[in-house]
């Protein structure tokens, strides 16, 4: 007779039981003692732990496979990529910087042929990081590069007002970061469909350019020409399938010297970046073959087995790579949200060429060693890589938008997979208001605290970078969203054994972290009731005896937006929770309580 075995127990304590039914069942003679002390239960407790733990890691593994419920990093990274998802890695910080020189006087101005040129890439640094320019720094030019009036010309007196020398400032677009290139032969057993490269660093910001270069015996990186060519570069996309790029536009002049403006090219020459699940940065190039003139051969001489991998060979994924060529990847690594430093940090220049071409070589060296630099502004839009929570979303909506913003989710999601370069909003949400489509944005400012200054920049890069997935019939405008700043009262009952400012420091600990913008979206309505339990549970606090919330508004330090909630007390601005202790969330902004010191009063009873 067959032995019978409950496959539906899963945990401890039923395998266990099942175990003892069993023996019991089938080995009445050889086992009947079930005391918890004896060797035989020993065996059976042993055994039902092993059933426990199988049991867990079967679910566990199942669990790792869906979307919804996955935990592991790995995991929805590896969804991520079988649903094509480009996963955005970290962020660059970027911010204007002061380059100060001092030159000589030529007759009632200064000496241009002393004006130096800093070249592409100089470093600088402060708060112990790294920002480059990433242009030619032309002290001889009153413009940048696109055009725009940035040299500012100051004289130096002597006691008798004379002028002894000029001091020349240009202000230019600095980003977080240090730039590094990989050096990479590419032999015939290289010329393969989608070549792979892994970069050597685990914290790749970008990859600026790649290009190759004729001959396998160069000794030298190549030149910033050479490096950024547009007819000898290869580009990233999305996926290789893709054939249009979002590039910086130089034509154009916008009103944000942090944020590039940028335009969409049509490329051959292309490459996806995917993230490995140690951090490391994979490049994949494309499988098809540059020569694409054996296309149109139908001559009777060739087989139908070449023809069809002619056809399987070509260019819809872009090119593979040339054979006895070197290949150069110049790519810069840094980033995350510690980058975002403030105003008047960046003084140290740490690695940069200036070349002066001056009459006097003495001179030109005294005005190599006289550059000085400064940051008026602080660096923003640096940005960690994404949470989990976040890589689900991305995951979630880029895999039902295929490539296309059909829904609102479609045009988040698209918005945060656009290049960094070209700007980051802290957080968005998208409203169809009027047939229109409405993205309602928010940045940081350099003290962490959501800004409404979106610049204009920023919002065309957005509105240019949507029109390519958009809807042919939709319409897309870019606004900025509100702020709502929030202050609490909150009265506690205390046990008298408890530090009286111990428990108040840890009550507005609780509610600061609480109310970590992180956290929060925007339209997020935030419940207050969990926010008392967490309080409650601070140590020494008996009771919550009332907690009110003020709407902060203005005052020089305040945003102007009024919360949407009607209030109790308008003099005081103290929100009517509404009966359900409930601050509702308006879909185009985000509460914060931007004083935690000030903000948050504790009373104590």
């Amino acid at each position: 007779m067959p032995k019978k075995i409950n496959y539906y127990s899963r945990n401890f304590a039923d395998v266990r039981q099942e175990l003892i039914n069993f023996v019991k069942q089938y080995y009445p003679n050889i086992f009947n003692d079930f005391n918890d002390a004896s060797v035989g239960m020993m065996l059976l407790e042993l055994n039902a732990a092993v059933g426990d733990m199988l049991s867990f890691q079967t679910d566990r593994m199942f669990q790792e496979t869906q979307l919804d419920f996955a935990q592991e990093r790995s995991s929805i990274l590896s969804m991520a990529r079988t649903f094509g998802l480009r996963v955005p890695g970290k962020r660059p910080s970027v911010t204007i910087a002061d380059f100060s020189v001092t030159v000589p006087v030529l007759g009632d101005t200064f000496d241009i042929s002393y004006a130096p040129v800093i070249r592409r890439g100089a470093q600088i640094s402060g708060a112990g990081k790294i920002f480059e320019a990433p242009d030619d720094i032309d002290f001889s030019s009153p413009f940048d590069t696109s055009g725009i009036p940035n040299r500012l010309i100051i004289p130096n007196l002597d006691n008798n007002n004379n002028i002894i020398n000029y001091v020349l400032t240009k202000r230019v677009i600095v980003t977080n970061g240090i730039t590094k290139t990989l050096k990479r032969t590419i032999s015939e057993s290289d010329v393969r469909p989608f070549f792979e490269i892994i970069l050597p660093e685990d914290d790749v910001l970008s990859i600026n350019s790649i290009i190759t270069l004729e001959g396998t015996n160069i000794t030298s990186n190549p030149t910033l020409s050479q490096l950024y060519n547009e007819d000898n570069r290869w580009y990233e996309v999305n996926a290789l399938a893709d054939d249009i790029v979002f590039i910086p536009d130089n034509t154009k002049i916008t009103d944000d010297s942090t944020v590039k403006p940028g335009k969409f090219k049509k490329v051959n020459q292309r490459f996806i970046r995917e993230y490995t699940d140690n951090g490391f940065t994979k490049i994949i190039f494309g499988g098809g073959s540059e020569d694409i003139s054996s296309l149109c051969d139908f001559g009777v001489n060739k087989s139908l087995v070449n023809r069809i991998g002619d056809f399987i060979n070509n260019t819809a994924f872009g090119i593979t790579p040339t054979a006895n060529r070197t290949m150069f990847v110049s790519y810069r690594v840094g980033g995350g949200a510690s980058t975002n430093i403030g105003p008047n940090t960046l003084s140290t220049v740490v690695n940069i060429t200036t070349v002066v071409n001056g009459s006097n070589n003495t001179i030109n060296q005294q005005v190599r060693n006289s550059v000085i630099v400064n940051n008026p502004l602080p660096a923003l839009g640096g940005r960690d890589e994404p949470s989990i929570e976040e890589l689900r979303n991305l995951v979630r909506y880029n895999f039902s938008s295929q490539e296309r913003c059909v829904t609102i989710g479609d045009y988040k999601t698209r918005i945060a997979l656009m290049p960094g370069e070209f700007g980051v909003p802290f957080r968005n949400n998208v409203m169809e208001v009027q047939n229109k489509v409405k993205v309602f944005i928010l940045t940081l400012n350099e003290n962490g605290n959501i800004s409404t200054n979106s610049t204009s920049a920023l919002k065309d890069n957005i509105s240019t970078y949507l029109s390519d997935y958009r809807m042919l019939n939709d319409y897309v405008e870019v606004d900025s969203g509100n702020v709502y700043n929030i202050g609490f009262e909150v009265d506690l009952f205390v046990d008298k054994q408890f530090p009286q400012s111990e428990v108040i420091s840890q009550a507005i600990s609780t509610i600061s972290d609480y109310f970590n913008i992180d956290k929060w979206g925007m339209g997020d309505n935030i419940y207050l009731a969990q926010l008392v339990e967490q309080i409650n549970n601070v140590p020494g606090v008996l009771n919550v005896i009332d907690l009110r919330v003020y709407n902060k508004v203005g005052e020089g330090k305040y945003s102007s937006n009024e919360i949407p909630q009607p209030y109790i007390d308008d003099a005081t601005r103290q929100i009517d929770l509404l009966g359900e202790y409930t601050l509702f969330g308006d879909p185009v902004g985000m509460f914060e309580i931007k004083f935690t010191d000030a903000d948050i009063k504790i009373r104590v009873k």
